[in-house]
């Protein structure tokens, strides 16, 4: 109110919208520079993802795969966390590394390949968006879709799957896939 009021003397007494809104603005742009610059000091610097724990994690989805073709339930359960998350289609989630061996037990999925399109690392969590197709058996069709695998790097610099979940694409998807950044088979 002070500012508006030395502000209106200044016009010899005249009411003036115009230097009003000038007080204010001054304020205001003095508070936001203020306010820039303490952002800009508090904002830390990101380093830039680091080449090897992606290689990691892709080592690790790699593991995933042979595991799956070859029928390891353990070998595949051995791949998560203690207290991760499986979330299959059409299924409950099943939660923790027991469970999810459990879960792989009742069957793994021979001749899984995997299209890595994207992976991303920030620090000790990691995670990749993919594509995956199984060929046709004598009991189930061929199935192709959408994943994504959310990974933690242990104490002993490996990456483990902490959230796995993948669903069918449309067929429509199928026919027009996405260009892959790499294949993982």
């Amino acid at each position: 109110m002070k500012a508006c009021e030395a502000d209106l003397q200044r016009t010899l007494g005249k009411y003036s919208k115009f230097s009003a809104r000038m007080t204010v603005w001054r304020g205001a742009g003095w508070m936001l520079a203020c306010a820039g610059t303490a952002l800009l000091g508090c904002g830390g610097h990101r380093d830039a993802p680091d080449a090897g724990s992606r290689q990691a994690i892709e080592a690790a989805v790699q593991r995933y795969v042979t595991a799956s073709n070859q029928g390891d339930a353990e070998a595949l359960a051995g791949l998560y966390t203690e207290d991760a998350m499986l979330l299959p289609p059409d299924h409950e989630p099943v939660l923790g590394r027991k469970a999810i061996g459990e879960f792989w037990r009742q069957g793994t999925d021979e001749g899984l390949v995997v299209t890595t399109l994207t992976v991303k690392v920030d620090g000790g969590l990691g995670y990749l968006v993919g594509r995956y197709n199984l060929p046709p058996t004598g009991e189930e069709p061929a199935d192709s879709g959408k994943y994504v695998m959310c990974l933690q790097r242990q104490r002993d610099g490996s990456w483990k799957v902490t959230a796995d979940i993948w669903n069918r694409s449309a067929e429509s998807e199928e026919d027009d896939p996405a260009p892959s950044s790499s294949a993982i088979t």
